[in-house]
């Protein structure tokens, strides 16, 4: 019985795509950030309730008040996009989920926020910190791709050839959508996706290549309805962002900065698959 069980693993573990690592050029995006932006080598982080600054990393958050509902907004710049990162449930992608608390700690990540939750889905591109993790595509849903230069770029259904992408290296891909704002980075004024009403929400957002934002939204409680997904795009397009994608919401929307959860989940939030980090 035993030796049957380890065989029908074998055959499950030889069915799977290999991951494979793609090689990695990452762009110095030191000089496209404002005079000041980052401290100087040598000196020690400079930390606050809200804010964290290094020879690589400037975050800045702060809160906002829009349709009803509390919206977290993390500024990031950073000096290469090696920095920004995704940690998954027990060190693999597509583990069981595990505590938010327990995925920041492991990364060791000065802010994360909820990531995509991949492995929900038989089928799509799914990259991880340059590592092919699923190369097939995915017909239904919007794609988000960052490239080791800092771009990030998104793709509508039926958009992204995959074959195609993987040719040039990925440093990051998303599968949950939509994209938040259309090619030119406007905001949208119509989604036809299932999960277009109020909800909590997180999302990546792009300004330039070393500047990003994650954004949070609280929502189903009584002081914080949630953003849908229109007023979600028309906030994103006021930020002043070229590019945003839609992450895993709902009772997952969570963002932690130090160590330290800064929104208020929903039902206290629920165990996540990934997280989406910043880091040293």
């Amino acid at each position: 019985m035993i030796r049957r069980l380890l065989v029908l693993l074998m055959v499950l573990l030889l069915a799977l795509p290999p991951a494979h690592a793609q090689e990695m050029a990452f762009a110095d995006l030191r000089d496209l950030a404002p005079a000041g932006t980052f401290l100087p080598e040598g000196q020690a982080p400079q930390i606050s309730d809200s804010t964290y600054r290094s020879r690589d990393i400037a975050i800045t958050i702060t809160k906002h008040r829009y349709e009803n509902s509390d919206v977290f907004v993390a500024d990031i710049y950073v000096s290469s996009v090696s920095h920004l990162r995704r940690v998954f449930s027990h060190g693999q992608w597509n583990k069981n989920a595990r505590r938010a608390k327990t995925l920041v700690q492991d990364a060791g990540a000065i802010l994360a926020i909820t990531g995509d939750y991949s492995g929900l889905l038989s089928q799509g591109l799914v990259v991880g910190n340059g590592q092919v993790l699923r190369s097939s595509g995915n017909r239904q849903r919007d794609n988000c791709l960052i490239y080791p230069d800092g771009r990030m770029q998104t793709f509508a259904r039926r958009e992204l050839d995959v074959e195609e992408a993987i040719l040039q290296p990925i440093w990051q891909s998303f599968l949950f959508g939509p994209a938040l704002l259309s090619a030119d980075g406007q905001a949208i004024d119509k989604f036809d996706s299932k999960i277009g009403v109020a909800n909590p929400r997180s999302v990546i957002g792009y300004f330039a290549p070393g500047h990003y934002c994650f954004v949070l939204a609280d929502g189903r409680q009584k002081n914080s309805r949630g953003l849908a997904l229109v007023p979600l795009s028309r906030f994103m397009a006021d930020l002043g962002c070229v590019a945003a994608y839609n992450l895993d919401g709902g009772q997952s929307a969570m963002l932690w900065f130090n160590g330290q959860m800064i929104n208020a989940p929903y039902k206290g939030g629920r165990p996540l698959t990934d997280m989406v980090y910043i880091g040293e």
